[in-house]
């Protein structure tokens, strides 16, 4: 079963990652979208769009070691900010959400490529 992790905010986000990616058999998949309100809906259309996509591809396709972190990257104000953290960091240069990567690879998926299941489930089975 794949176990899923939640950060809220770029300082948690990374040491939640490197926490994370201490243990070498694990495969790490950081999933970024949008603050989600009170009813759980983000204020991103994109991620709401590619919610359920994702979360089937999930269970269907990832292996026993995987790990989802799910990252919120703020609110749409602190997210259109060209100098926000998440946008600036060199392992993620996160320019649309929502995106899903491999954790320390270039495999990744961004934006409407995130609600398209044959391209979740090349990525989640692809051996590095």
């Amino acid at each position: 079963m794949v176990r899923t992790e939640f950060a809220k905010g770029y300082d948690i986000f990374r040491k939640i990652a490197d926490k994370l990616t201490e243990d070498k058999s694990v495969k790490l998949f950081v999933y970024f979208i949008g603050e989600k309100d009170d009813k759980g809906q983000s204020w991103c259309p994109d991620c709401n769009a590619a919610e359920g996509t994702v979360a089937k591809a999930v269970q269907e396709y990832a292996d026993e070691n995987t790990i989802l972190l799910t990252v919120d990257v703020g609110d749409r104000p602190f997210w259109k900010d060209k100098e926000n953290p998440f946008r600036k960091d060199s392992d993620v240069r996160l320019m649309v959400i929502p995106t899903i990567v491999r954790w320390k690879s270039t495999l990744r998926l961004d934006g409407d490529q995130c609600k398209q299941a044959e391209l979740l489930e090349m990525l989640f089975k692809e051996e590095m």
